[in-house]
């Protein structure tokens, strides 16, 4: 519907009309004020009407709307919306049996010096000891003496320990430059993970995993979620671009500043998907008060023209 050529000829008929009823002079005047009674602005303030109500509607659930909510693939990374970013610890396998406290002990306690999410879970094993020293080895580990132990945690290859090859990160322990075992750890997948991957689904967005883990890890978590497609050593970028090129409308949701829940997400798509629906309805209400206006001046004339009696 034109809402435009509604407001033309709706003035075009009073004119004609008031120009047969009492000549042009009355015509004029009721044909001006139904234009600027019935002008378009009252459609774009209908539209305007719809987007208020839309927003209030997002900040009254604390939504934030997506920039093109029209997308068939969302592309996000495990932290923050399909995992919690922290870790537990999956299984503790010493070389020998008798390594499994001093494991637990020397790599607990030197891990109270690093913010990784790996040293963060390892931390937990054990408390603080008397550990000096330290250093962070980028991309491989930390080591550092505790209570006077020299102690390395990090890489298997790096320790000198074989990778059993287990789901998760997996991590050597080596104390008086002795391996004693390795650590593995899983992520938390957070709580409404699934449920949120569920409701993109039935609004027709495929959700997409990106994640720098291994192949095996990666499609670990996306059967877990119920994502069909993941990319495993790649970035969100990454996987954006293969979809475009692809031909996908695809967009990458960023990742939130703490654990989220993504079905909050979902809604949002939702609520930004509704928005043309709620500005038809907002214009084609502004359309009928605003012709009935043009009506009440467009008869306005009739009382010169018939004076009571």
């Amino acid at each position: 519907m034109n809402h435009r050529l509604i407001w033309v000829a709706a003035a075009a008929i009073v004119l004609a009309v008031w120009w047969i009823l009492d000549g042009p002079l009355w015509a004029l005047v009721a044909a001006v004020g139904t234009l600027v009674v019935t002008a378009p602005a009252a459609f774009d303030l209908g539209a305007r009407s719809a987007e208020r109500s839309l927003l209030r509607a997002a900040r009254k659930r604390g939504l934030e709307l997506p920039a093109d909510p029209r997308i068939d693939h969302l592309v996000m990374d495990k932290q923050g919306y399909l995992t919690t970013g922290t870790l537990r610890v999956a299984s503790v396998e010493p070389v020998r049996a008798d390594y499994d406290r001093d494991m637990r002990w020397f790599a607990g306690a030197l891990e109270h010096h690093s913010d990784h999410p790996v040293g963060k879970a390892l931390a937990r094993l054990a408390t603080r000891g008397r550990v000096t020293d330290v250093v962070h080895h980028r991309d491989a580990g930390i080591s550092g003496v505790v209570d006077k132990h020299p102690v390395r945690v990090g890489r298997p290859d790096w320790i000198g320990v074989p990778d059993p090859g287990r789901l998760g990160t997996t991590v050597g322990v080596e104390v008086d430059e002795r391996p004693l075992g390795t650590i593995t750890l899983v992520d938390t997948v957070a709580p409404h993970a699934a449920d949120g991957v569920a409701q993109l689904r039935e609004l027709g967005i495929t959700a997409v995993l990106a994640t720098t883990d291994s192949a095996r890890n990666a499609e670990h978590l996306a059967d877990i979620v119920g994502i069909d497609r993941c990319f495993a050593s790649t970035t969100p970028e990454q996987a954006k671009a293969a979809l475009h090129a692809d031909g996908r409308r695809a967009d990458v949701l960023p990742a939130p500043a703490a654990p989220s829940d993504l079905r909050l997400v979902a809604e949002a798509y939702a609520l930004a998907r509704d928005l043309p629906a709620r500005i038809h309805r907002s214009r084609r209400a502004a359309l009928v008060v605003s012709i009935a206006a043009g009506l009440v001046v467009a008869s306005s004339p009739a009382l010169a023209v018939f004076p009571a009696r």
